[in-house]
């Protein structure tokens, strides 16, 4: 099937309440997919039955997610033999036959997301089968987000920090009130300094990661900066691609808010360790953000806020190089 006959109109989109505005498109996309697509319907009826466990990791909250559908992604191999050897799962003719998406813009389709980690989880495809990189998607990354509006957030996850599908550019969203650190942002005692003329960038001192983010109502503004925080990154961590990268994003109150979150490694030792020591975590941004996958119930059992406090230390950039490149964008 080619990406034209899977969009929806709106004569099909309509007996399920698209009103005005992406979030009210976005809720008939859903309950069109669920009522046509029976794994999907399955999917949303499952996260009515998922696990969380509460850790607090430096005064941050994190839950913990029992969720075993997510095992496809948690343990997805995104070596280059195989994904050379595995058709594109976000290419229009591999999707699921039900499978039907909106346009965003010329270039991209907004899907439902058949493996969903939080409510109204979509999964933004580039319409190309082009490789996962954030320099060319950043833009339409902070018109999704304006879009979609403050219901939602967005995301990317680097091809080597989290996409399951490195070799198809997409993007994410789902229901922003279910992600800690949006609620955490806006109470943490933020270092705040002027970037740009229309830029405020900050950090969270003590935070359970480390992050840099910025408001900014100006999209010139933010392309801009944003570009500089890329170039600066990739020299402080002498990496010629692009540098490991997860990006959180939000529109609220006329303004972007977006963090970018550096990361060290794509897996931490755990993943890969035998025995008792091993937990199947894979962290990608919505991990990240708070909501930490746990695909498999013993690892899920037997966590705790130190295993998940050297996760999040051993994934995320280290403490020199991320006040390196602070520095470079004072």
């Amino acid at each position: 099937m080619s990406w034209q006959t899977r969009i929806l109109s709106n004569a099909e989109l309509a007996p399920f309440g698209s009103g005005e505005g992406w979030a009210a498109r976005v809720h008939a996309l859903l309950a069109q997919q669920e009522a046509t697509w029976p794994q999907l319907r399955e999917a949303t009826a499952a996260m009515q039955q998922v696990e969380y466990r509460r850790f607090t990791i430096k005064g941050a909250e994190v839950l913990a997610q029992f969720n075993p559908k997510r095992i496809v992604s948690t343990a997805a191999k995104v070596d280059a033999a195989s994904i050379q050897a595995r058709p594109c799962f976000l290419c229009a003719d591999s999707l699921p036959s039900e499978e039907r998406g909106l346009p965003f813009g010329d270039d991209f389709i907004v899907l439902c997301n058949p493996f969903p980690v939080l409510p109204q989880h979509l999964v933004i495809a580039a319409r190309a089968h082009s490789p996962q990189a954030i320099a060319p998607a950043f833009g339409t990354l902070l018109d999704l987000t304006r879009e979609l509006g403050s219901e939602f957030f967005t995301l990317y996850n680097g091809p080597k920090c989290g996409a399951s599908a490195p070799d198809h550019l997409h993007l994410q969203a789902a229901e922003a009130a279910r992600l800690p650190i949006w609620r955490e942002v806006e109470r943490w005692p933020l270092q705040r300094w002027q970037a740009a003329p229309d830029v405020e960038a900050f950090t969270l001192p003590d935070y359970r990661i480390k992050a840099l983010g910025a408001f900014s109502s100006d999209r010139a503004g933010w392309l801009g900066w944003f570009e500089r925080a890329l170039t600066a990154l990739a020299a402080v961590t002498a990496n010629r691609e692009e540098p490991l990268l997860n990006v959180l994003a939000m529109f609220k109150d006329k303004r972007w808010c977006v963090l970018l979150l550096p990361r060290q490694r794509h897996r931490p030792a755990c993943y890969d360790a035998e025995g008792a020591a091993k937990l199947t975590i894979s962290p990608a941004a919505i991990d990240l953000g708070g909501v930490l996958v746990v695909p498999q119930p013993e690892h899920f059992a037997r966590l705790t806020a130190t295993a998940l406090e050297e996760i999040f230390a051993e994934v995320t950039l280290r403490d020199d190089w991320f006040a390196a490149w602070r520095r470079q964008l004072e």
